[in-house]
């Protein structure tokens, strides 16, 4: 019956445009004298496309196109750490090559530790402190002693610049054109954030844990770092104010890093000179690591505090190199446990993983499984999604909460059981978004934590039975992720109040991927189409505008309804049984829509006798009306009709779910 409408609507004569007119005023006016539905068809089947045209720079399939560019930056960094006043300084020279269609006469840059500086935007916003933005704190930040252009002659030019906040604009002497390399240095110097022993910061993404056997350094957003160019939005120059991530360009490194011998250091890249920076013990130990699928402990607990555990010298530098990454951290300390291990991941590569930490975390239910935790997570994600791309990978025991970088990750020194377990699979797993995977942090943090917290928590059901609940530990209720006041994921995160940072960027994300994977396209299609666009995007830059185009291209679905009723809008669902009536012997049962998502509908119906049916609908039983009706297979009396039966949906009235038939 439903088919034959759909066709007189087609008819053009004016027979049935009379009739068209007035089946409308009929339904409208039906829709406003119930007063209830807040539904809206058009809004979500709409003819006009809602994801931008494809061009020749990023296709309407999804995929980077036959055009896409993107630049590149080298990094050649030498630093020294001062541990007595706990400051960085060095020299960050820098290739950046211009692979865009335009010349350049400026280029721009992060300056992340100004956020340290007193006068910060995210001071002043109050998005950066978590307490007091009124506290007097010691001025931080970064000081520029001297930018300068490198070229074949003996003396090298200054570089105009200036410094805005967290961004610095270099002035190039003339256009930078398509195609050409531009190399120039910075001098610069910090003190650690731990200076600001007054003030509490939400956000410590680099900062010292002091432990009984010396000070933890956990080093990152240590350099001047450039901005990304993109032909989304030319310059991405948002200043940083603390929830808003990193959006990098992908390149090469080479880090010397100098300090104190007392030191142990680990880099994100592969350590180029064991033999200068390790005793004789420790490198037949570390190469013995490179062969061991059992940890092998490089430095143990009990050699901490022994001096011989340390080369007899002054410094010592240690030097790193990684390739085709988008950042690089490192920590010193001369409290380490240094246990390594190395295993295959997919394709058969074999990857050493190192855990570093203090005494007081070498527990049983916490960092002495540090390397069984690495090993499954690498593994899984590797098999499942991408295979893991560098040659190590490091595990750091800090008083960030956790907090990850290209082949390195910072988890809680004090985490046991669940909470530890997850925050190493959860960091490990950025390996994959953002690092692989680069994405807009800055603007779309949902891209790299939702998607992370996804991919989580199809692993942690894999590790070891399931023995640990993963996430769902610490996840809101239901309820919260599409309650009135929850901003919608497509909102930029220090936008986000911050008790919805969680479950909007983490929980909501992975709530409403598994719910397209599972129950509206299926797992074999929806992770297919995923590693599809992981593939494809491996090392670039897509948008969200790409991820949209790219599922629905590989699923072979318009899925407008769902991005935007799930991602750009926060809509929520509200299905109920309107109306159970008999007429010619025949149950019709009719189902609204009464808020403005929609979802495919499933009816469970009860009859008299006990027996039980299920009847599932697609969404497209919404493109048309907020009201469906059907009629039951069977003519026996039905006793009891429930919507989603299973708790699949996220319905946010459950109560007018159910129409039941009470006894008398």
């Amino acid at each position: 019956m439903q088919n034959d409408k759909l066709q007189t609507r087609f008819i053009p004569n004016y027979g049935n445009l009379k009739f068209l007119i007035a089946l409308t005023l009929f339904v409208f006016t039906g829709y406003l004298a119930s007063g209830q539905s807040r539904y809206q068809p058009q809004a979500l089947f709409p003819a006009v496309p809602l994801l931008p045209p494809g061009n020749e720079y990023r296709s309407a399939t999804g995929e980077p196109g036959r055009a896409y560019w993107q630049n590149q930056a080298d990094y050649v960094i030498d630093v020294a750490l001062d541990d007595q006043k706990n400051i960085i300084s060095g020299t960050a020279t820098i290739t950046y090559t211009n692979n865009s269609p335009k010349a350049l006469s400026t280029l721009w840059m992060q300056l992340e530790q100004n956020v340290f500086k007193k006068d910060s935007r995210g001071i002043k916003a109050k998005l950066f402190l978590y307490k007091d933005a009124n506290e007097k704190t010691a001025d931080g930040g970064y000081e520029i002693e001297a930018v300068k252009l490198k070229n074949d002659t003996a003396v090298a030019s200054n570089i105009t610049y200036h410094i805005y906040d967290t961004r610095m604009e270099l002035q190039l002497p003339q256009p930078l054109k398509s195609g050409q390399k531009i190399t120039f240095s910075i001098q610069y110097r910090y003190n650690f954030p731990t200076n600001y022993k007054n003030a509490d910061f939400l956000v410590n993404r680099t900062d010292i844990l002091p432990t009984k056997n010396g000070n933890i350094y956990a080093v990152a957003q240590w350099y001047p770092r450039m901005c990304v160019l993109d032909d989304v939005e030319g310059w991405n120059t948002l200043p940083y104010l603390g929830n808003g991530e990193f959006y990098l360009e992908y390149g090469n490194f080479n880090v010397n890093i100098t300090l104190p011998a007392s030191y142990i250091v680990e880099g994100s890249g592969d350590l180029l000179n064991p033999e200068e920076v390790l005793t004789p013990v420790q490198l037949k130990r570390w190469q013995a690591a490179k062969q061991s699928e059992v940890p092998v402990f490089i430095r143990s607990a009990k050699e901490v505090a022994e001096a011989s555990s340390r080369p007899a010298k002054a410094t010592c530098t240690w030097k790193f190199r990684m390739d085709n990454t988008r950042d690089f951290a490192w920590t010193a300390s001369k409290s380490f446990i240094w246990e390594a291990l190395s295993f295959p991941v997919a394709g058969g590569k074999s990857v050493m993983g190192s855990s570093l930490y203090p005494v007081e975390s070498d527990k049983k239910d916490s960092w002495k499984r540090s390397s069984e935790y690495i090993k499954f997570t690498l593994q899984h994600f590797s098999d499942k999604w991408f295979a893991y791309p560098y040659h190590k990978v490091v595990n750091v025991a800090s008083n960030l909460d956790g907090m990850e970088y290209p082949g390195m990750v910072f988890c809680s020194a004090k985490d046991t059981g669940n909470a530890y377990f997850m925050v190493v699979n959860h960091e490990l797993g950025h390996t994959w978004f953002p690092m692989v995977v680069g994405g807009n942090e800055r603007k779309y943090a949902w891209m790299d934590e939702g998607f992370n917290t996804f991919i989580d928590n199809l692993a942690v059901k894999d590790f070891n039975k399931g023995e640990f609940p993963g996430y769902e530990q610490i996840y809101s209720p239901l309820d919260t992720l599409f309650s009135e006041r929850t901003v919608p994921i497509m909102t930029r995160p220090d936008a986000i109040p911050g008790d919805m940072v969680f479950p909007v960027e983490y929980q909501k994300v992975a709530y409403v991927l598994t719910l397209l994977r599972n129950q509206i396209v299926g797992p074999e299609r929806f992770d297919r189409a995923f590693h599809k666009y992981i593939n494809d995007w491996a090392y670039k830059h897509p948008s969200p505008w790409d991820f949209f185009r790219s599922i629905d291209s590989s699923v072979g679905e318009d899925l407008t309804w769902f991005w935007k009723a799930m991602f750009l809008e926060n809509y929520r669902l509200d299905q109920s049984v309107a109306k159970v009536e008999t007429a010619a012997g025949k149950t019709i049962i009719t189902i609204n829509n009464m808020e403005r998502a929609a979802m495919p509908l499933s009816v469970e119906i009860t009859y008299a006798n006990g027996l039980k049916e299920r009847h599932n609908f697609p969404v497209e039983v919404w493109e048309y009306s907020w009201q469906y009706t059907f009629n039951a297979d069977k003519n026996d009396p039905v006793t009891k009709v429930v919507i989603d039966p299973d708790g699949i949906y996220p319905d946010i009235n459950k109560g007018n779910n159910v129409y039941e038939v009470k006894g008398k």
